[in-house]
């Protein structure tokens, strides 16, 4: 028996009876905070003694699945089942348990716990996480994030010099100063081939349960009681849907079989439904840039039979781009999307204009630093009057690329972007490399979450996501291990 699984199944046998104890605990009536401890207990035991990739991969899943309550999941109309663990996992301790000092989540204190664990780890030579027993080399990214969290704490440090107030500067960068931490701990756990595999089937598994989730609620809640909403579940499931299909996609051109044409001939409809209900119209940018990067990472040859295939359906779809363009009908909704995404003459896309415009005149006041974290941007021109409802709405706008840009400057912008630059290099790498269609599948993971989470970064506050952030990180983890010098061939068998 591996050491691995005997280090976990010691794990397992100091598990269950904490499980018995606080089931035994909640019958007797002395509720659920009398049974915490055994609970948090019994989790630290099998963390500590189980290989890193089962936790990280475990917290991955349970955090992409529940609800998260600071995104408003189905506008507030609806409790699905996963809103109270949600709950748990993303507000703040201190309003869980009282105690104000805790003011952090439980899902940053699980990342915080894993990090301590792979440090120990690391420091003491355990191998337990090591797929061949003997150290890895190291991760390519591990420099990358050192710099973008250099520089993330340097605008902190500038933005309060400057005055900036230091709560909300919190809520400003709370997601992308753990982007590092996450991105270390991924590339340390997800190593080996199994555990790509399983990041794989839990993204596919997770939006098809969202996907599910804002269908019940759509036709079963909205539609029976005439309830209008702007989506279904949250604007982050956008991000989930179009990695999910995408990695759908390059399953079958990685290795097409029935096995793999059965998988999207059932995930594929009810990712594609739970997306359109969700009408988040930036995922289908999303999909467009990721199939773009498929086509270009294609082999020669199917280059050319999708080059052949693009030019006999070309009438085909314009004819339907065409008659579309003028016709307002469900059949065409696909391109009434497009159009809404060309034209943007509603409200909501002319204050967006506005927004950035004045996101750009607060750059030119400060182009080269910014004015750190902390800080509002100017608003030159007003568009709706918000501040009634939403005071806090200058400090952080729906486009976080152009945000983050007049915070940060050019040369702060520069230092934290460099990670997602360095990530597509990475992932494109690993995609070169891999010598097995799964491991491609994977790498090819990370590209995908890298279009979806930048889109939606340019789209609607992509930085404040925690599941753009999660993907993006897993994945890019898990490519750094297939991270090596490319194959002399470029084939997919």
């Amino acid at each position: 028996m591996s050491e691995s699984y005997r280090r976990a199944r010691f794990g397992l046998r100091l598990l269950w009876p904490c499980v018995g104890a606080s089931l035994a605990l909640t019958v007797l009536g002395l509720g659920p905070a009398s049974v915490a401890p055994l609970a948090v207990f019994a989790l630290l035991v099998f963390v500590a003694c189980a290989p890193l990739e089962w936790s990280a991969l475990g917290l991955l899943a349970v955090a992409l699945l529940v609800d998260n309550p600071g995104e408003r999941p189905m506008e507030g109309k609806w409790e699905s089942p996963l809103l109270p663990l949600g709950d748990l996992l993303y507000n703040n301790l201190n309003k869980v348990t009282g105690i104000e000092a805790l003011r952090f989540s439980l899902l940053e204190a699980a990342i915080g716990v894993l990090l301590v664990v792979a440090i120990a780890r690391r420091v003491h030579g355990d191998r337990i996480d090591e797929p061949t027993g003997t150290r890895t080399p190291r991760h390519p990214m591990r420099g990358s994030w050192a710099l973008m969290l250099g520089a993330i704490v340097a605008l902190e440090m500038w933005g309060l010099a400057r005055h900036g107030d230091f709560k909300n500067s919190l809520w400003q960068f709370r997601q992308l100063i753990w982007m590092p931490a996450l991105g270390v701990l991924f590339g340390y756990s997800l190593k080996s081939a199994a555990s790509r595999v399983a990041l794989v089937r839990i993204v596919l598994a997770v939006a098809c349960v969202r996907a599910l989730l804002g269908i019940w609620f759509h036709f079963a809640i909205c539609v029976p009681q005439d309830i209008v909403t702007e989506y279904a579940t949250t604007h982050s499931d956008a991000i989930l849907a179009t990695v999910a299909i995408l990695l759908g996609l390059v399953l079958l051109v990685a290795q097409p079989c029935p096995e793999h044409t059965w998988l999207n001939a059932v995930v594929q409809p009810i990712v594609v439904l739970g997306m359109l209900v969700n009408d988040r119209r930036i995922a289908f940018v999303g999909i467009a840039g990721g199939i773009a990067a498929l086509v270009l990472l294609s082999p020669p040859a199917l280059q050319r039979k999708l080059k052949r295939a693009s030019l006999l359906l070309a009438p085909v779809i314009a004819l339907y781009v065409g008659v579309g363009w003028f016709v307002d009908s469900p059949v065409f909704g696909p391109v009434a999307t497009l159009r809404s995404v060309i034209t943007q003459d509603d409200d909501s896309s002319k204050t967006r204009d506005i927004e950035n415009f004045n996101l750009i005149q607060t750059l030119k006041r400060q182009p080269l630093f910014g004015s750190g974290f902390g800080h509002e941007y100017i608003e030159f021109v007003q568009a709706n009057r918000v501040d009634q409802i939403f005071a806090q709405y200058r400090f952080i706008a729906h486009n976080s690329v152009l945000w983050l840009l007049s915070l940060s400057g050019i040369a702060g912008f520069t230092l934290v972007w460099q990670a997602f630059a360095v990530s597509a290099s990475v992932a494109l790498r690993a995609f070169r490399a891999a010598r097995v269609p799964m491991d491609r599948v994977a790498a090819f993971g990370a590209v995908a979450a890298l279009c979806a989470f930048i889109v939606q970064a340019w789209g609607d506050m992509g930085l404040q996501s925690w599941m753009g952030t999660l993907l993006l990180t897993a994945f890019v983890g898990a490519a750094g291990a297939l991270s090596v010098p490319p194959a002399p061939e470029h084939s997919f068998a």
